[in-house]
Formats: structure tokens, sequence, C-alpha cells
């Protein structure tokens, strides 16, 4: 067989000289012709001509130089004939041969069908062109006008009148926010008179945005040291995690690529950041009930997977509630932000995080956008969304879009661990506070050493909207976005298996050495325990707890995060076992403790590994809200490594430095828990 390749030369006089069948048949002939004469220069200008649609006489880029098989062209005439899109019966009626042959073909009683049906189509294209396009969506809200105005006036005061208005609101808002930005831009176009401001106002505004910076910075760290004095005389244990976020980034600086390029202003909002969202949410009474509210919302909408549970699984699927209660909700979930993208509404909550961000921290439109797509997708489908700018990344982007990933749940996983019993009231807020930490730690471990020209902001976001474009209905976007989720979902089962069983058996294998040197009971448990225990006293856990939880920490790091809350759930039970043992005995029964594990003697029962208090629980949860892990980093450097084959030794080299900077994020949230509990 002749592989040779040869070069496509186009010639476009050939094509338009005769007409369309006699051109397909010459260039073939003349293809061929030079191709037996060995001419190097293969006349392929079929392949260009807009009526041949042979898809298997294929051009390969390769080395960037168009390229076509001589074999391939010699079967051209074999090339089956791309069939219709649309079946007789679904072709376009509007077409003007299709009508007349529809008319021609059809008795008495189909014309008077046909004429209606002309009618109809005829009427609504009318419709449409008076309305540019906009008919159904007018139809629409005037219908949701209506019904909105109905269930006011039925109606109103109680909690479900208030959801109404404000989603009905937030709809408003997502709709005509461009719209209201656009005017905005244009009004202070107007007013000013130009696009661009003159070299007297720039140097005016650059000295005004100097003074209102160090305003702002002292402004911020009064505001900070007020919450931290009043913090400390409420309860001064809580401050004990205070010098844990100078030591979290002074490990991340210790490992700095260039300590001389971290970019300190940066780093300073960053922590500013997640201070503001850590008292909004966790002190601030009206920020506490918020969450509280969304939480419900969400327990409401994640309980509705329960009847598709039910109707494939049965009434007992919670026997196995893993694999049939928690695993199908990835589905379900994911196929409501695919329906969210869809809408718009994913759009405009990620244009509002990454512009704050970006305005904020002074980062770029794709590093903003990077962290705020992060904190509602998973680390694959973060990558891909951004893949677009993946070959254009600096290595510090590159490195922060891999700690982002790393040191986030996604909205899937929210409620896939919320089915296990993790609460939102922490899951939520975890992730939104860990979002200014990426940038803390990433911009510190991997600074920018070179000037990165500014893409356009509209730009980047723009890439959200082409989301939109993917799907024909809501019903499409729903059914894509579930099944996107299944490898997804069979790699989180076959990983937590794969991994559960492996720790098993490696820890049989370590007390199986320990036991030859006389140490008990050695596993991964004790090992983490003690290597990671100076992490969770930074975070201020409680000192009777920080054994179990740096073994928590140990299972994130060494498999998967999923993994750790489930031991996490396990010290849960036990604590439950233990209150319930306390009180049949009248708090007069008496316990034994060996290592992590308690043995209650009365019922003869052993709770392995202990439990730990309400306040290192919610600490390990913030902790732990996170994909940091050995495994999470091999996928998402494969992934990388494969978008961008010539940075390959880079990605695949800055791996582990991207699972500690994901942890160090997280630790750091878990310090603002610890301090504002």
């Amino acid at each position: 067989m002749n592989s040779k390749q040869y070069d496509v030369v186009h010639y476009p006089a050939l094509v338009s000289q005769e007409s369309e069948n006699d051109s397909k048949n010459l260039n073939l002939e003349v293809a061929m012709e030079m191709s037996n004469r060995g001419d190097p220069k293969l006349v392929s200008v079929t392949k260009g001509h807009p009526g041949n649609t042979c898809e298997e006489n294929n051009v390969g880029e390769i080395d960037g130089f168009h390229k076509v098989h001589h074999e391939e062209l010699e079967h051209e005439n074999d090339c089956p004939k791309e069939e219709d899109e649309e079946s007789d019966f679904d072709q376009d009626l509007d077409d003007h041969e299709n009508r007349e042959e529809a008319w021609a073909e059809a008795n008495a009683f189909e014309k008077a069908v046909l004429t209606v049906q002309f009618g109809c189509i005829a009427g609504y294209q009318f419709i449409k062109k008076a309305t540019h396009g906009y008919f159904l969506k007018l139809v629409f809200l005037a219908v949701f006008a209506a019904y909105f105005i109905a269930a006011m006036v039925h109606k109103f005061g109680d909690e479900g009148s208030h959801r109404l208005l404000g989603c009905t609101l937030l709809g408003l808002l997502i709709w005509g926010f461009p719209y209201l930005e656009q005017f905005v831009v244009w009004m202070l176009r107007k007013c000013y008179g130009s696009k661009r401001l003159s070299e007297r106002h720039s140097v005016l505004w650059g000295k005004t945005k100097v003074v209102i910076r160090w305003l702002l910075y002292i402004a911020m760290t009064a505001v900070m040291l007020y919450f931290i004095i009043e913090e400390g005389r409420k309860n001064r244990s809580n401050l004990r995690s205070l010098p844990g976020i100078g030591i979290f980034i002074l490990v991340a600086l210790l490992c700095s690529s260039k300590p001389s390029k971290v970019p300190w202003q940066t780093i300073f909002w960053s922590v500013a950041m997640q201070f503001v969202c850590a008292v909004i949410i966790m002190k601030w009474s009206f920020g506490r009930d918020a969450f509280m509210y969304i939480q419900d919302r969400f327990t409401e909408f994640f309980d509705n997977a329960k009847a598709g549970s039910k109707l494939l699984f049965g009434e007992t699927y919670n026997d196995h509630a893993m694999a049939f209660g928690a695993f199908p909700l990835l589905l379900f979930i994911n196929a409501a932000f695919t329906v969210l993208y869809y809408t718009g509404a994913m759009q405009f909550i990620i244009r509002v995080i990454g512009k704050t961000l970006r305005f904020v921290l002074g980062v770029t439109s794709v590093e903003a956008t990077t962290v705020a797509v992060s904190i509602f997708m998973e680390g694959a489908a973060t990558i891909m969304l951004l893949r677009p700018f993946v070959n254009k990344m600096s290595k510090s982007q590159l490195f922060l879009l891999v700690t982002a990933c790393m040191s986030s749940l996604g909205g899937g996983f929210v409620g896939f661990m919320s089915a296990f019993g993790i609460s939102l009231e922490y899951l939520i807020p975890a992730m939104l506070i860990s979002a200014p930490a990426t940038f803390a730690i990433s911009k510190v471990m991997v600074p920018e050493t070179r000037d990165i020209e500014e893409e356009d902001a509209e730009q980047t976001y723009s890439l959200m909207d082409d989301e939109k474009k993917k799907y024909m209905n809501i019903f499409d976007a729903a059914q894509s976005g579930a099944l996107v989720m299944l490898p997804i979902l069979i790699t989180a089962a076959v990983v937590t298996y794969t991994f559960f069983s492996w720790v098993s058996w490696i820890n049989d294998t370590l007390t199986w050495f320990g036991d030859r040197v006389g140490i008990e009971d050695l596993s991964i448990e004790l090992i983490s325990s003690y290597l990671l225990y100076p992490v969770a006293l930074a975070m201020g856990v409680d000192l009777e707890d920080c054994r179990r939880v740096a073994m928590l920490m140990g299972y994130r790091l060494g498999t998967y995060n999923v993994i750790a809350f489930i031991k996490l759930i396990e010290m849960r039970g036990n604590k439950f076992q233990y209150l319930q043992y306390m009180a049949a005995t009248n708090f007069t029964g008496t316990i034994t403790k060996h290592r992590d594990d308690i043995t209650l003697d009365s019922w003869n029962m052993t709770l392995t590994n202990g439990f730990i208090s309400e306040r290192s629980e919610i600490i390990t949860i913030y902790c732990l809200s996170g994909f940091s892990s050995c495994l999470a980093a091999a996928l998402l450097t494969s992934i990388l490594a494969t978008m961008v084959p010539k940075r390959k030794k880079y990605i695949n080299g800055m791996a582990i430095s991207a699972v500690l900077a994901g942890h160090l994020s997280n630790c750091m949230t878990g310090c603002f828990a610890s301090l504002f509990y």
C-alpha cells in the first residue's frame, strides 16, 4: 500500500467554470491523473468544493500543513452520499420547491390540510419577523406576568409568595443586567464625551487610585482587628487558629518558585475577602439565616431525586444509600446545572463573582473566571470549559487552574456529600470562602513572572455563553447534563470501591510489618495522625481531636476526599452510640481508650477511631471541602497534558505542588471556620 502523502493545492478556477456535477468529475480526473504521474502536488479541489460532502476524504492537519492520503482519494467515488438530515415527513414545508411538490401530489382533502399548514407557517413567520424573533419569549413573558399578578393577588405575605417574588426579581436582573450594563457604559461615555480618559485625567485617576487603595488597606485592617478582638473577648480558644493563617501562607512562600515576584496586594485582599465572607456567613445573623434558607431550598430540591431512586431501585434503595441514593443524585444535580447554563442564570452568577474577584484582587479575567467556575463545576468540567485559553495560559495561570479545581467540590458533589448527611450549612460556605484562598496560596507558590497582556473580559465570559448554543432546548440541556456526568459518576464509584479496598489491604500489611517490630495496629490512620498533627493544631482543632482530624486529612490527601467524609460520618455515628450508652447508664458507664479507639465496657462495644467534638467536626468539614488528593492531581494533570502536549513536562511536574496548594487553601478555610465558630 502506498502511504505517500500529498500536499493539497486548491484550484478554485476549475470549480467556477463548470457545473456542479461536471466540475466534481473533472476535478477528480485531474487529481487522479496528477497522482498517477507521481506529481508531488496532488490537486484536491473537490475537497474545497461546497457540493462535495464526502467525509471519508479526510484532510488531516500534520505539523501545520494540510495533507491528504492518496489512497483515500482513489476511493472517493465509493464514499457514501450524505443523507438528508430530515426525513420526508420532517421536510421544511416553508421551502418553495417542497410546497409546489406537496401541492402537486395532494388530493382535495390533503390540499385543504396543506392550505391550513401553509397559512399557519406564513402567519407565524410574519409575527416572528414583526417581533424580531422574540415572539415565543414574549408569549412566555405574558403568560408568566399574568400568573405572577394572579399569585400575588391571591396570597401575599407567606414564604411561598416571597420566594416567587425573589425568583422573579432575580430572573429580571439576569435578563436585564447586560442591557443595564451597556446603558451605564453608554451614559458614562456620553457624559464624558470620549471612550478613553485624556492624558491629564489618566494621571489624576492613577493618583486617586493610589489614595483610595491605601484608605481601603487601612479600613480593611481596622475591620479585621475589630472582629478579631471582639471574637477573642468572647472565646479566646478561637484565636488559636489565627497564627495558622500566617503559617500556611509562610509554608506556601517557602515553596515559592519566585518569592521576589509575589503580588502581596493580591495576597492581602484574598485573605481580606476570606475574612469578610466568613464574617457574613458565620457571624452576621442575616447572612447565617440567608444560608440556612438556601440550605433548606437545596435540600428540598435534592429530595426530588429520591423519586427517581425509588422508581429504579425500589422503596428499599436506602439499604444501599451510596450506590442507589448518593451516586444517582450526581446525575440529577448536573442536569439542573446544565439547565441553568442554558437559561443563562449560571453565566450571570459566574460573571458577578468573576468580576468581583477581578476588581478586588487585581487578577486577569481568565484567572477570575477560572476560580468562579470552579465553585460550581467539577475539576474536569472546569478545564474543559476553559480549554480555548489553556494554550495561552502562563505557568502561574495553569497552576491556579489546577489549584482551583483542587480546592473546591463543585455543585454536583455538594449534593453527593449532603446525601451522606454532611450539612449544606457548612459545604456551601466552605466553597465560597475557599475561592479567595486559592489566589492567596497559588499566587505565592507560583507568582506571575512576566507581564500578561490582559484579554478582553467579555471575550472570556462569552465562553460560558457558548455552552447555551450546544443544546436545542431545555430538555436537551437536562438530558445532556445528566449523560455528561455519567463517566464522572462511574469514576467516583470505581475509585471509592478500589481505594477503600486498597486502604484495607495496606492497613493489614502495615499491621503485619508493625507486629514484626512490636508496633501494634500500625496503619495509614496512625501514620497520618502523627504526620499531619501540626496542621490540625494550626487550624485550631481541639487538642484531644487533633490526631483524629489529622487522620482524616491523610485519607483525603492519600486517597480521595469521599473516603475521608465516610470516615467522618463513622465518627459521628460513634458519637451517637457513645451518647446513647451514657444515657442508658445514667452517665455512670465506664469506657476504655486505646489510642484513638473507645471501648464501651458495659456494652462490650468498640468505637473504632472514636469521635470528635462538634467544633472539630465543623472545622474538618470546611477543611475537607476540596479535591486536593494524589488521585485528583493525576486525573486533572492528565487532562491538561492531553490538551497542551508541548507543556506536558511542566504540567506533570506541578502535580504534587498543586495538591499541596489545594490542601493549604482548604486549611486556611478551616482556620476561618475555627476563628468564627
